[in-house]
Protein backbone atom coordinates (compact mmCIF):
# COMPACT_ATOMS: atom_id res chain seq x y z
CA UNK A 1 0.00 0.00 0.00
CA UNK A 2 1.12 3.68 -0.77
CA UNK A 3 1.47 6.31 1.56
CA UNK A 4 -1.43 8.98 0.79
CA UNK A 5 -0.15 11.41 2.72
CA UNK A 6 2.78 14.28 2.26
CA UNK A 7 6.49 13.92 3.64
CA UNK A 8 6.50 16.07 6.79
CA UNK A 9 5.61 16.53 10.29
CA UNK A 10 2.30 14.64 11.48
CA UNK A 11 0.87 16.94 13.58
CA UNK A 12 -0.19 20.69 12.41
CA UNK A 13 0.40 23.48 14.56
CA UNK A 14 -2.61 25.29 16.14
CA UNK A 15 -3.05 28.43 17.98
CA UNK A 16 -1.14 31.43 17.86
CA UNK A 17 2.66 31.97 17.40
CA UNK A 18 4.61 34.27 20.13
CA UNK A 19 5.44 36.95 17.25
CA UNK A 20 1.10 37.09 16.95
CA UNK A 21 0.70 37.53 20.49
CA UNK A 22 3.20 39.98 20.91
CA UNK A 23 2.06 42.50 18.37
CA UNK A 24 -1.92 42.59 19.24
CA UNK A 25 -0.16 43.32 22.99
CA UNK A 26 1.09 46.25 21.72
CA UNK A 27 -1.47 47.30 19.38
CA UNK A 28 -3.55 47.31 23.00
CA UNK A 29 -1.07 49.04 24.50
CA UNK A 30 -0.57 51.68 22.34
CA UNK A 31 -4.52 52.26 22.33
CA UNK A 32 -4.54 52.35 26.35
CA UNK A 33 -1.93 55.08 25.78
CA UNK A 34 -3.89 57.01 23.30
CA UNK A 35 -6.99 56.94 25.40
CA UNK A 36 -5.21 57.68 28.88
CA UNK A 37 -3.75 61.07 27.16
CA UNK A 38 -7.25 62.12 25.33
CA UNK A 39 -8.90 61.76 28.91
CA UNK A 40 -6.22 62.68 31.49
CA UNK A 41 -4.46 65.73 29.17
CA UNK A 42 -3.98 69.06 29.75
CA UNK A 43 -6.75 70.64 31.72
CA UNK A 44 -6.00 73.82 30.98
CA UNK A 45 -6.66 73.24 27.52
CA UNK A 46 -9.92 70.75 28.39
CA UNK A 47 -11.76 73.63 30.33
CA UNK A 48 -10.98 76.04 27.50
CA UNK A 49 -12.33 73.95 25.20
CA UNK A 50 -15.67 73.02 27.73
CA UNK A 51 -15.88 77.25 27.76
CA UNK A 52 -15.74 77.65 24.01
CA UNK A 53 -18.45 74.77 23.68
CA UNK A 54 -20.50 76.02 26.30
CA UNK A 55 -20.48 79.18 24.56
CA UNK A 56 -21.53 77.50 21.35
CA UNK A 57 -24.87 76.41 23.33
CA UNK A 58 -25.31 79.50 25.24
CA UNK A 59 -25.13 81.17 21.87
CA UNK A 60 -27.96 79.44 19.91
CA UNK A 61 -29.82 79.53 23.01
CA UNK A 62 -29.46 83.91 23.11
CA UNK A 63 -30.31 83.86 19.38
CA UNK A 64 -33.82 81.62 19.92
CA UNK A 65 -34.57 83.99 22.57
CA UNK A 66 -33.98 86.87 20.79
CA UNK A 67 -36.03 86.37 18.16
CA UNK A 68 -39.01 84.54 20.44
CA UNK A 69 -38.94 88.11 22.40
CA UNK A 70 -38.26 90.24 19.77
CA UNK A 71 -35.62 92.21 21.91
CA UNK A 72 -32.06 91.72 21.15
CA UNK A 73 -29.82 90.44 23.20
CA UNK A 74 -26.41 91.48 23.57
CA UNK A 75 -22.72 89.30 24.86
CA UNK A 76 -20.57 91.08 26.58
CA UNK A 77 -17.16 89.53 28.29
CA UNK A 78 -14.04 90.77 30.57
CA UNK A 79 -11.30 88.43 31.66
CA UNK A 80 -13.33 86.99 34.43
CA UNK A 81 -16.71 85.84 32.99
CA UNK A 82 -19.41 87.22 30.31
CA UNK A 83 -23.56 87.51 30.29
CA UNK A 84 -25.98 88.34 28.50
CA UNK A 85 -28.05 91.65 28.27
CA UNK A 86 -31.25 92.42 26.26
CA UNK A 87 -31.62 96.17 24.37
CA UNK A 88 -34.74 97.83 25.31
CA UNK A 89 -37.61 97.15 22.74
CA UNK A 90 -37.60 100.87 21.57
CA UNK A 91 -34.49 101.66 20.18
CA UNK A 92 -33.41 105.05 18.54
CA UNK A 93 -31.01 103.60 16.44
CA UNK A 94 -30.05 100.12 15.05
CA UNK A 95 -29.74 97.51 17.50
CA UNK A 96 -25.86 96.05 16.39
CA UNK A 97 -25.15 100.39 16.49
CA UNK A 98 -27.06 100.59 19.54
CA UNK A 99 -24.50 97.85 21.19
CA UNK A 100 -21.84 99.57 20.42
CA UNK A 101 -22.51 102.46 22.37
CA UNK A 102 -23.50 100.45 25.62
CA UNK A 103 -26.50 102.52 26.67
CA UNK A 104 -27.45 102.32 30.15
CA UNK A 105 -30.92 100.91 29.61
CA UNK A 106 -29.29 97.66 29.06
CA UNK A 107 -30.98 94.80 31.52
CA UNK A 108 -28.73 92.28 32.55
CA UNK A 109 -30.35 88.38 32.03
CA UNK A 110 -30.05 87.09 35.89
CA UNK A 111 -31.96 84.47 37.93
CA UNK A 112 -31.90 80.62 36.83
CA UNK A 113 -31.98 81.28 32.77
CA UNK A 114 -29.11 79.39 30.88
CA UNK A 115 -28.00 82.97 29.99
CA UNK A 116 -27.11 84.07 33.53
CA UNK A 117 -23.75 85.60 34.09
CA UNK A 118 -21.16 83.05 34.07
CA UNK A 119 -17.27 82.51 34.89
CA UNK A 120 -14.91 81.01 32.73
CA UNK A 121 -13.97 77.42 33.76
CA UNK A 122 -10.38 77.94 32.48
CA UNK A 123 -8.00 79.01 35.29
CA UNK A 124 -6.42 81.78 34.01
CA UNK A 125 -7.62 85.29 32.33
CA UNK A 126 -9.35 84.30 29.20
CA UNK A 127 -8.93 87.29 25.87
CA UNK A 128 -11.20 86.91 23.27
CA UNK A 129 -10.73 87.99 19.69
CA UNK A 130 -13.91 88.31 17.49
CA UNK A 131 -13.90 89.04 13.91
CA UNK A 132 -16.42 91.04 13.10
CA UNK A 133 -14.39 93.03 15.77
CA UNK A 134 -17.24 94.66 17.64
CA UNK A 135 -19.89 93.38 20.25
CA UNK A 136 -21.49 90.33 19.80
CA UNK A 137 -25.60 91.08 19.21
CA UNK A 138 -28.27 87.95 18.89
CA UNK A 139 -31.17 90.04 16.97
CA UNK A 140 -34.48 88.44 15.35
CA UNK A 141 -32.30 87.41 12.17
CA UNK A 142 -33.29 83.93 11.58
CA UNK A 143 -29.67 83.44 9.56
CA UNK A 144 -26.92 85.75 11.51
CA UNK A 145 -23.52 86.59 9.71
CA UNK A 146 -20.45 84.38 10.01
CA UNK A 147 -18.66 85.25 13.05
CA UNK A 148 -14.92 83.83 14.10
CA UNK A 149 -13.71 83.89 17.63
CA UNK A 150 -10.65 82.74 19.60
CA UNK A 151 -10.70 82.10 23.12
CA UNK A 152 -6.89 82.15 24.52
CA UNK A 153 -5.89 81.45 28.07
CA UNK A 154 -2.82 79.85 29.56
CA UNK A 155 -1.42 79.46 26.26
CA UNK A 156 -3.95 77.40 25.00
CA UNK A 157 -6.08 78.85 21.70
CA UNK A 158 -9.62 77.63 20.94
CA UNK A 159 -11.66 78.85 18.23
CA UNK A 160 -15.40 79.31 17.76
CA UNK A 161 -17.05 79.92 13.91
CA UNK A 162 -20.75 80.55 13.71
CA UNK A 163 -20.97 79.15 9.79
CA UNK A 164 -23.14 81.10 7.42
CA UNK A 165 -26.16 78.66 8.22
CA UNK A 166 -26.04 79.69 11.98
CA UNK A 167 -24.55 76.55 13.14
CA UNK A 168 -21.65 76.90 15.77
CA UNK A 169 -18.08 74.58 14.92
CA UNK A 170 -15.24 74.16 17.80
CA UNK A 171 -12.27 73.74 16.72
CA UNK A 172 -8.98 72.69 18.80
Amino acid sequence: MMPTSVPGPASRQTGFTLLEMMVVLLIIGIATTLASVSAFGDNSARALRQDALRLAHLFTAAQAEARTSGQPIVWAHDGDGYQFSRLPNRLVLPARMAARTRPVTDTAITGATPLRPREWMSSGTVSVRMKPDARLVFGADWIPGPLQMELEADGNVVRLSRLGNGRYVVSP
